[in-house]
This record gives C-alpha cells, structure tokens and sequence, in this order.
C-alpha cells in the first residue's frame, strides 16, 4: 500500500510516518519513487504507537528496535529492563517536579482565596 493509505489505516499524519522513516523506525521499501508499505510496516507503527503512548522517547525505541536481533534473549530482556529503569527514573523526576509546582500553586490559590 502507498503513504496515503497507510496514513488512513494507522491513522496518523504523513508528517509522522516520513518522521519515523528518517529515524529509521519504519522501513518500508521504495518503489518507483515511492513508498510501499506491507504489514511489517504496520505491526512496526503499532509498535511504536504502544511506546510512545507509554511515554518512551523515540531514542528509546530506537535502541529497542536495536535489540530486535535478540529478540527472546536474556540480553533483551536486561537491556530492554535497563531502558524502563532509567525511563522510570526520568518519570519519578518529572513526577517530583509537578508535585513541587503543583504545591505552590495550590499555596498560592489559598492566598489567593483569603483575600477574597
């Protein structure tokens, strides 16, 4: 199938999926000038889809699609562990933050209704 399709199909944009094969995370063959996209493509585009909606930055999953050769491996499975730790990391930070913000603001509201 053509870009267009894949698009209607995954319901995306074409400027996601062109972003994607530049990152080399879909990999769909050139035909005439053109790219053909198979079920690879779409069960890779799924798959990405799943980490993105779980947060994972695109150099995550690129360094996951990386690990694809041991797929099934202890390896992997340590690797792709390593990932979500240090993502897990990341989130408990930014968690912190927001929480920190999140404090302020409602000290702030309390002041704010006082004086009404």
């Amino acid at each position: 199938m053509q870009i267009g399709q894949f698009i209607t199909e995954m319901e995306t944009t074409k400027e996601t999926v062109r972003y994607y094969i530049d990152e080399q995370l879909l990999t769909p063959e050139k035909v005439q000038g053109k790219y053909k996209f198979t079920k690879v493509e779409q069960s890779d585009f799924k798959s990405i889809r799943e980490l993105r909606n779980m947060g994972l930055p695109i150099k995550i999953i690129k360094q996951i699609k990386e690990n694809k050769e041991y797929c099934g491996t202890k390896k992997q499975w340590k690797s792709n562990l390593d990932m979500i730790d240090t993502e897990l990391s990341r989130v408990d930070l930014e968690l912190k933050k927001l929480n920190e913000e999140r404090s302020a603001l409602l000290t702030v509201r309390k002041e704010l209704i006082k004086k009404l």
